[in-house]
């Protein structure tokens, strides 16, 4: 999940851009430009996303909040 922190989130585009650029698979995306929280597959390095995400949204480290959960840790959350 990112949460608009100095800018808004960036867009679902952007989003799924960077996650194929990290080698993972978007499944689903939703939220707005306050929080979105996209859905993926593959074994991606959240390190290497976040700096893709940078990259491609063109924001900077302090942009956004990310969370990160794999799905046993979500789905126990809900």
């Amino acid at each position: 999940m990112l949460k608009k922190n100095q800018s808004s989130v960036p867009s679902e585009a952007d989003l799924k851009k960077a996650m194929f650029e990290s080698d993972g698979t978007p499944v689903d995306v939703t939220g707005d430009n306050a929080s979105r929280k996209m859905t993926y597959t593959g074994l991606v390095n959240h390190t290497v996303f976040e700096n893709k995400l940078i990259e491609v949204a063109k924001g900077k480290r302090t942009s956004w909040n990310f969370t990160f959960a794999d799905a046993t840790v979500s789905a126990a959350a809900h």
